[in-house]
């Protein structure tokens, strides 16, 4: 992955540093966190890629279980 640089105003360096985690790992935190609240859930996703794939062949009730299953034994 490639490095990504962002510039920080002089004061915010303090805070940064008063973390006591890499400031990237901060960040990427911070983002994944905001990712999780503004999405669909992974059942929903897959729900809606199941759908699209093949709609007539997969009932929505079917598609939602497979989605749950598959998010409760997900790694995460």
């Amino acid at each position: 992955m490639p490095n990504k640089t962002i510039s920080v105003p002089d004061d915010v360096v303090p805070i940064i540093e008063s973390l006591h985690v890499p400031f990237s790992r901060w960040v990427t935190d911070q983002l994944r966190r905001h990712a999780a609240k503004s999405t669909m859930s992974f059942a929903d996703q897959l729900v809606a890629d199941a759908a699209l794939a093949a709609p007539e062949a997969l009932m929505p009730a079917d598609a939602l279980a497979v989605g749950e299953r598959m998010e409760r034994s997900a790694p995460w």
